[in-house]
């Protein structure tokens, strides 16, 4: 599959994707846009559904795995991991319900959203599949411009930083699974469900956030600054998609 040069959106949420998930979607985006009358209806719910795991993964359980690994006898960082856990279970349902309600009309919207996501870009490996999406401006000069004191592990106390990811949280979860939906046009039904769901998502998991923040010590603040600075870029780099 070859591929056509474009820029990152500046700024920017990127982050590594599977390998072959970019030449993955490319092809189902080419077929679907070609009008193929073989049903993509499940290459199409594993995509959304690896999309929300990577979601999770990225956002929130690379970041407690790390606070974990930092301190596993810190009860409210094990509680927090066994809430996204839980999230993660709760999604993988639905948008597998959600699949039996997939036409090829009604995915094809969605699925030329995620191709627009997908980027190839350069790392110390090379060349490695990046799902990214625009980042609101203000939201990503404050994270550049967090306190050394942060980084440092001198910060008065972690809310300001675990705010900032809830905003890219939000971010991701518009451009991953809310955007999508929309686009796919559900009936009112299936659509009140998934809306729910996505909701109570965000709900709890912000709320587990909020709780975690509390009990960030100072020597596990750069964790969190470094997490966020990983995901959220304020210069496009060279690519290919």
């Amino acid at each position: 599959m070859s591929f056509a040069s474009k820029q990152l959106p500046t700024p920017c949420i990127t982050y590594p994707t599977q390998p072959t998930l970019p030449h993955d979607v490319a092809a189902m985006h080419e077929r679907l846009s070609q009008k193929t009358k073989e049903p993509q209806a499940e290459l199409a719910t594993a995509l959304i559904q690896s999309a929300a795991a990577e979601l999770i993964d990225t956002f929130f359980a690379d970041l407690l795995n790390e606070l974990v690994a930092a301190n596993e006898a810190e009860h409210s960082y094990r509680e927090a991991r066994a809430v996204v856990r839980e999230i993660n279970e709760k999604l993988t349902h639905y948008l597998g319900w959600a699949s039996s309600f997939f036409s090829n009309d009604r995915i094809r919207p969605a699925v030329a959203h995620y191709h627009s996501m997908m980027y190839m870009l350069p790392t110390e490996d090379g060349l490695r599949g990046h799902i990214a999406f625009s980042c609101p401006s203000d939201l990503a000069q404050r994270i550049d411009a967090m306190p050394p004191a942060l980084h440092n592990g001198q910060a008065q106390n972690a809310h300001d930083a675990i705010e900032a990811l809830i905003e890219v949280i939000d971010a991701a979860m518009q451009a991953l699974l809310i955007t999508p939906k929309k686009l796919m046009k559900f009936n009112f039904v299936v659509d009140k469900t998934l809306s729910g769901v996505i909701s109570l998502t965000q709900t709890v998991a912000f709320r587990s956030l909020r709780k975690l923040a509390a009990h960030v010590p100072a020597e596990h603040q750069p964790i969190l600054a470094a997490h966020l600075q990983r995901v959220v870029s304020l210069e496009a780099v060279a690519q290919v998609a």
